[in-house]
């Protein structure tokens, strides 16, 4: 019955039948994809994108609000507009590194893209540096990939990539490339670009992506059509035996404790919106994120809340869905 309904699905073109779902497990061409160009161009993503991933399935938006800091500020300090000192502590901290770390990642010189070293330009790469000893502060102020940040997003992007909106695993197999960029060369409206990567099927839009991507339709409709995995930080089958079975007494007795601070975050997993197209393409974004509690300075009283404010636009220089 699987079969022939899986069949039907791939026998009506533009058709995404909901009989034929199936689960994300990371083994997708188009995941495949996104994985081998997060491993081998990491240093090159800018550190907003670095730490977006490295923080999933929480989202810089979300952290942001929680700490009680505009979100335009934190976008602007990891963009090296403003050097922000106290907001980079506190985002090191939710990131479990020294400050340095994260200074490491603003303000270090990234390599050009895979793509594009053939150009005059790549003369000021860091190709062929000696490693840097993360251990032994100051850092050279050049990115190879080892910064502890960036393998903790190669690790997340690894371990989580099937829980990741399509439209998020397509924009980093096309990276350096955005969705928006290609929606233009191809005059198509990003609206409908984004709603066919939420579902909502258009047999041009799936055609000319897969023929960008390099994949059979029938992987890219795969990638569309599949439920996303939660989240590992949701995922009990993940936890170490112990943790596991105090968590299976705490939902006998009715308690239902936070996640370690250790792991990457908990949020709910959500389907895709054909109506986030502008917001989804700010960062990976989960339907719902948790949020900590303000802190006061210096571990004193919390923060009075403040009115939450409209989201600035995002300053960045990406148009992916992350």
């Amino acid at each position: 019955m699987l079969r022939e309904s899986a069949q039907a699905r791939f026998e009506a073109p533009g058709v995404l039948s909901d009989a034929a779902r199936a689960s994300r497990d990371g083994r997708n061409a188009v995941e495949r994809k996104a994985v081998s160009r997060v491993r081998r161009e990491i240093a090159a993503m800018p550190a907003s994108l670095v730490v977006q991933l490295a923080l999933w399935p929480d989202e810089i938006a979300a952290w942001a609000r929680g700490e009680t800091i505009p979100e335009s500020l934190v976008y602007n300090m990891l963009a090296r507009r403003k050097p922000y000192q106290r907001v980079r502590e506190r985002l090191a901290d939710r990131l479990e590194v020294p400050v340095l770390v994260l200074a490491h990642l603003i303000d270090a010189r990234r390599p050009l893209p895979s793509s594009k070293r053939d150009l005059p330009l790549d003369s000021v790469s860091s190709a062929g540096a000696a490693p840097i000893d993360w251990g032994a502060p100051p850092y050279p102020l050049h990115r190879d990939g080892t910064n502890p940040i960036e393998r903790r997003a190669v690790r997340a992007v690894e371990r989580e990539l099937a829980s990741m909106p399509a439209s998020a695993v397509v924009g980093l197999a096309l990276w350096p490339g955005t969705l928006a960029e290609w929606s233009r060369e191809q005059r198509l409206k990003a609206s409908v670009v984004w709603a066919t990567l939420a579902g909502s099927p258009s047999e041009r839009v799936r055609s000319e992506l897969a023929r960008r991507l390099d994949v059979t339709l029938r992987d890219l409709d795969d990638l569309i059509a599949a439920d996303r995995r939660a989240p590992s930080a949701l995922r009990a089958d993940d936890l170490p035996n112990d943790e596991r079975s105090a968590r299976a007494e705490d939902d006998e007795k009715g308690e239902h404790p936070s996640t370690p601070s250790s792991s990457l975050g908990a949020a709910s997993s959500a389907t895709d919106s054909a109506s986030s197209g502008a917001a989804a393409a700010a960062s990976v974004r989960p339907a719902s994120s948790p949020t900590r509690a303000p802190r006061g300075p210096e571990g004193g009283q919390p923060r009075p809340q403040r009115p939450e404010e409209p989201p600035a636009a995002d300053p960045r220089q990406l148009d992916l869905p992350l």
